[in-house]
């Protein structure tokens, strides 16, 4: 029995989020190139400034790299939404400012033009891709191209969503000066990704049980909260959610959650609190006390050794530096939406174009009509 379940092929979302430490080890292996590319094409001038931008996937790497950015690689990175970049930030660029324009496919509307209109104001933009880019990256200064093979075509925002955090990481070490001694491939880097197998386990132990007790005691739907670069996760997090699962998502910071979203919130939702630092952990903490006391349901995804014990769930993964954050709050949020999906009813290993034609059609309307036939 164990040689053929060894044997058995994974689905394909499954297998898209398991293959990440060899995905995460494959970038890795580029980062000379990556770093030099930040270093020749995005390092600003003097009193300009370095931008990220994208929509969807690509917006919630920026802002996630953006949070540790500082503090890991002594650069600040502005994380804009592609509509805001060409709305606000390309028409007053200098030619002092530089650029990443973050697009899996090169094919988004609003990121499109966005990187056309930097081009118009002076400073260009590097396009991060994970091809050549196709329309996005004709229009680029160079393409840092991710190059992670596909497990299925409409999987994109899996084990390349970490691939395109840790390639930005790279492009901003560059940036920053720093090409030869390298923290996106040094030793703590490296222990993050050969854990990343043990996270996943450890993620379907808790997750999988809980889903199915959630689904049996009424489930109206989950909401996804974090702080500083885990505010960004919680939002990619909740974006992963909504793709398969019928329920009403939502994301937010934690703090936020307080002052808004708590006075709709109802007792049958599930309140995801990520705290993968210990001062996030412990506003976790407070927050989850006060929500079981209101009879929610909490799951926490914290920080070893610093533990919000009181949530109805927790998986506690391994203790990493703050600045890595990025990198390991993506794989146990894509777990949970694998096995929410499961317990749910519905097929995350199913396409969307033809899980609901109709819906598909209206989101290439909405952001993608370059893709539409002509």
């Amino acid at each position: 029995m164990n040689s053929q379940a060894s044997t058995t092929p994974q689905p394909a979302m499954l297998a898209d989020i398991r293959r990440q430490a060899d995905v995460l080890q494959h970038v890795m292996a580029r980062a000379p190139e990556f770093r030099r590319l930040g270093a020749e094409r995005l390092r600003p001038d003097d009193g300009g400034r370095l931008f990220a931008f994208g929509c969807g996937d690509g917006w919630f790497a920026a802002r996630a790299v953006a949070g540790v950015a500082f503090d890991a690689f002594g650069l600040d990175l502005a994380a804009e939404t592609s509509l805001a970049m060409l709305l606000r930030e390309a028409p007053r660029a200098s030619a002092a400012d530089r650029a990443v324009a973050i697009s899996m496919s090169g094919t988004v509307d609003r990121t499109n033009a966005a990187g056309g209109a930097l081009t118009a104001a002076g400073p260009g933009y590097v396009a991060l891709s994970n091809t050549d880019g196709a329309a996005l990256g004709a229009g680029a200064t160079a393409i840092a191209s991710l190059q992670v093979p596909d497990v299925a075509a409409f999987l994109t925002g899996t084990a390349r969503y970490s691939a395109t955090v840790l390639g930005l990481m790279m492009l901003v070490e560059g940036a920053a000066g720093r090409t030869e001694a390298s923290l996106t491939t040094g030793p703590e880097a490296r222990a993050l990704v050969t854990r990343l197998p043990e996270v996943l386990d450890a993620a379907d132990a808790v997750f999988g049980p809980m889903a199915h007790a959630l689904v049996d005691q009424g489930f109206g739907g989950i909401r996804v909260l974090g702080a500083g670069s885990d505010w960004a996760a919680a939002d990619y997090g909740a974006a992963k959610l909504v793709k398969v699962v019928a329920s009403p998502v939502w994301s937010g910071e934690i703090e936020e959650y307080a002052h808004s979203q708590f006075w709709s919130s109802r007792a049958d939702e599930l309140v995801v609190l990520l705290a993968s630092t210990p001062a996030v952990a412990r506003l976790a903490e407070n927050t989850a006390a006060a929500l079981t006391a209101a009879g929610q349901r909490v799951l926490a995804i914290e920080t070893a050794g610093v533990p919000v014990s009181s949530a109805s769930w927790r998986l506690s993964l391994p203790a990493t530096p703050a600045w890595l954050s990025p990198l390991l709050m993506p794989a146990p949020l894509q777990m949970l939406a694998y096995a929410m999906a499961l317990a749910t009813g519905h097929d995350p290993n199913r396409s969307q174009d033809e899980a609901d034609p109709q819906r598909f059609l209206a989101a290439q309307l909405l952001s993608r009509r370059c893709e539409l036939p002509a």
